[in-house]
């Protein structure tokens, strides 16, 4: 926390100021203020008098400067009218205070509502008074989901009710029974039907703004039919197992080939109930590796010096299987999946927004969930 004292100085004003939402204003015993709870962020006023406690009860988003400037002076205190702006203009410049004149020409009032909270979110990092650009920013962004499994109807989920524009989900399968348990957006009521339109429905009940666009269909190595998916798309996020990486002329990699092409942001994840892992995340803006140039570095690391592990690899991508009738499928629990999706949606609407820098770029992070132990592959 940063302490200040009050001096006077004018400075540039807004028009209804608020103090972030996403902070009380406490009083201690002792007379000094605190603005905000977060480390970092919150900001204290040493011993400041009584006509600061009342300008900070009206910077609510509801009083113009003009009429918080009458209000003080009703209450008798001989202030200059400077002196209160400039006690404006300071906690602006520390980031305490958003515009609350602010509109959107594309949300409705009943949206601004429905991401109130998230709204907060954004206000705590953005420094420029208008978190509603943020949300603005999503509304207009257009996500491609491949693959609408476990990982796929999470994320999905997530993105919908932080308020993606346009989800376009792709995935050729029909919902089964074992599928209920971990992907969460289908009941038993939609044992049979497509996957995506099963998820289409249930993304629109749970935010009516989200336009889903259907692609009932396998993606395959056909660059038609990639270019088709990934038109028009801010982000394409990878949603399925794949060991893309250590194969050659895989989908993963015509679908990284396309994004890099055309400067898409692409976002991965992965793992078991044991072992989480979100990323990388490949921004594809002219910095850092590209997917091609990993997945040599992948290779050497997955095949590795140990020529026991290198021959039951090459086996397993040359699926030298002895299961005989034994159906040996990719598993995971709904608990791992939950904890993956919000990190990776996390990481989306950062990249989506910029509100926020990603944490992920060229990065895989890994959580056991045995032990909670953590680490981070840099790419």
């Amino acid at each position: 926390m940063v302490a200040f004292i009050i001096t006077r100085r004018i400075g540039v004003m807004i028009t209804k100021p608020l103090i972030k939402r996403s902070h009380n204003i406490i009083l201690s015993d002792d007379g000094d203020i605190c603005i905000g709870e977060i480390p970092g962020g919150s900001k204290v006023i040493k011993k400041p008098p009584e006509w600061v406690k009342v300008v900070l009860s009206k910077l609510d988003g509801l009083h113009t400067i003009p009429r918080i400037l009458k209000e003080v002076s009703m209450k008798g205190y001989e202030i200059n009218d400077n002196d209160v702006i400039w006690l404006i203009n300071k906690l602006n410049n520390y980031g305490l205070i958003d515009e609350n004149a602010c509109h959107s020409d594309i949300l409705t009032s009943e949206e601004i509502e429905l991401y109130d909270r998230q709204l907060h979110q954004f206000s705590v990092v953005n420094k420029n008074n208008n978190a509603i650009k943020y949300q603005e920013k999503l509304k207009k962004s257009r996500v491609l989901v491949l693959g609408m499994g476990g990982w796929g109807t999470w994320c999905s989920l997530q993105l919908a009710v932080s308020g993606v524009g346009i989800l376009r989900i792709v995935d050729g399968d029909d919902v089964e029974l074992s599928n209920l348990n971990r992907q969460i957006l289908y009941t038993s009521d939609d044992i049979g039907r497509k996957k995506t339109d099963a998820a289409s429905d249930s993304l629109k009940q749970h935010n009516k703004y989200v336009t889903v666009e259907k692609y009932p269909v396998f993606a395959t190595t056909d660059e038609s039919q990639l270019s088709e998916l990934l038109g028009g798309v801010n982000l394409v996020l990878l949603a399925w197992a794949s060991l893309g990486y250590y194969r050659k002329n895989t989908v993963e990699e015509s679908i990284h080939r396309l994004a890099h092409i055309n400067n898409i942001p692409v976002v991965e994840l992965g793992g078991d109930p044991f072992d989480i892992s979100v990323g990388p995340v490949y921004l594809n803006n002219g910095n850092g590796l590209n997917y091609s140039e990993v997945k040599k570095q992948a290779n050497q690391h997955f095949y590795g010096n140990n020529a026991d592990i290198k021959k039951f690899r090459n086996a397993r991508m040359k699926q030298q299987f002895l299961n005989g009738n034994r159906v040996v499928n990719a598993w995971q629990s709904a608990s791992s999946l939950a904890a993956m999706s919000g990190l990776i949606t996390d990481q989306v609407v950062k990249i989506l927004t910029g509100y926020d820098a990603p944490a992920l770029e060229g990065k895989k992070w890994h959580l056991n969930l045995r032990d909670f132990s953590v680490s981070e592959e840099t790419i």
